[in-house]
């Protein structure tokens, strides 16, 4: 079968796998719609997210919706010709994090499509790709894949917006990628007061305006309109854009005892602390998701104007112009890859 298989920078190819027999506990799928991730995006262009570096030939992908092929014997709760969503992590169960009940911060965890352990997780961006039961959230018969394909990102944002506490409060959203675009929606789900987006890209503002009831900002006048006085302090800043400045604005803009949330990987740079000590700030990191994931589900599937956030799909087997087309922000929000043999 034929998969997505980044080798490094720049070098992602088509590459022919074979398939294997089924464990007893798991389900092979056939792929019908898979997200191209932030991360997808990061390793296809630098080889790397952060820390984790691909050292060896691994298949990406971990957004997908699929339809059940084939079950192994153990497998109860899920059957051929299932649509389901699939959860991507696969935590130890036996770390002290997991004993805790924090499963997203496991010591051992194995995400599909990562490379931050040796040898790598393998991903899911594959014809037939298997995944264990448990990760298989059955959808209704009628439910829309590409819909369903949205859950892990916005599983994502919803963890986000759960961190942030973001119940009555003015938020901020900084960054209108996807995960933005998706914090933004959660948080206005999570019941914030008023929800504001801000970004460089004028092209981004417009489309998240058109996906939720949120006020845009130009992100390099957020600063100045609260700190002049012109705008209010937020209570809470949902930091998604993974950029340096927008961390120092986001500092600025809270009022004291305002909550960080930073849920986009930051590129190294000077960050103002001080800042943090003298208004008493909380700053939390937002890693993937705990136990979000089958609301996730749920809630991506009840609003289907979530689809406006698909701005291009592409045949299965189409690598670069896919994945180029992602790098471009001003154009797209989320691309996705389809496979019109499981997306009918």
């Amino acid at each position: 079968m034929k998969a997505y298989v980044i080798h490094g920078p720049k070098d992602l190819r088509i590459d022919e796998r074979t398939e294997r027999d089924l464990a007893a506990d798991e389900v092979r799928l056939g792929l019908a719609y898979g997200g191209i991730c932030g991360s997808d995006m990061h390793y296809y262009q630098n080889g790397k997210v952060g820390h984790s570096i691909v050292r060896d030939p691994m298949v990406l992908g971990h957004e997908l919706a699929a339809l059940v092929l084939e079950v192994g014997q153990d497998v109860k709760d899920v059957s051929v010709n299932d649509r389901v969503a699939i959860n991507p992590s696969l935590p130890c169960g036996t770390c002290i994090m997991c004993q805790q009940g924090e499963e997203n911060v496991c010591f051992n965890m194995k995400y599909l499509g990562s490379a931050a352990k040796q040898p790598h997780t393998q991903g899911a961006f594959e014809e037939r790709p298997v995944v264990k039961d448990h990760q298989c959230v059955v959808l209704p018969s009628n439910a829309n894949l590409k819909l369903a394909a949205l859950a892990e990102p916005y599983a994502i944002a919803l963890h986000a917006a759960n961190l942030g506490e973001v119940a009555g409060k003015r938020v901020l959203v900084t960054g209108a990628g996807t995960i933005g675009t998706l914090a933004a929606v959660a948080a206005l789900d999570q019941g914030a007061s008023e929800v504001f987006v801000s970004d460089v890209h004028h092209a981004a503002l417009e489309r998240v305006s058109k996906l939720a009831d949120v006020q845009t900002l130009n992100a390099k006048a957020v600063e100045e309109l609260v700190v002049s006085g012109e705008d209010n302090f937020f209570d809470v800043v949902l930091e998604a854009s993974g950029a340096p400045q927008a961390f120092n604005t986001a500092l600025n803009v809270l009022i004291p005892k305002g909550r960080l949330i930073q849920v986009g990987f930051l590129a190294p740079a000077e960050l103002d602390m001080n800042l943090i000590l003298t208004r008493e700030l909380t700053v939390k990191g937002a890693y993937r998701f705990l136990n979000e994931f089958e609301k996730a589900v749920e809630s991506v599937l009840a609003k289907p104007e979530l689809l406006g956030a698909v701005s291009a799909t592409y045949e299965f087997g189409v690598a670069d112009e896919a994945f180029e087309a992602s790098l471009d922000k001003q154009k797209h929000l989320k691309v996705m890859i389809r496979n019109d043999k499981y997306a009918s």
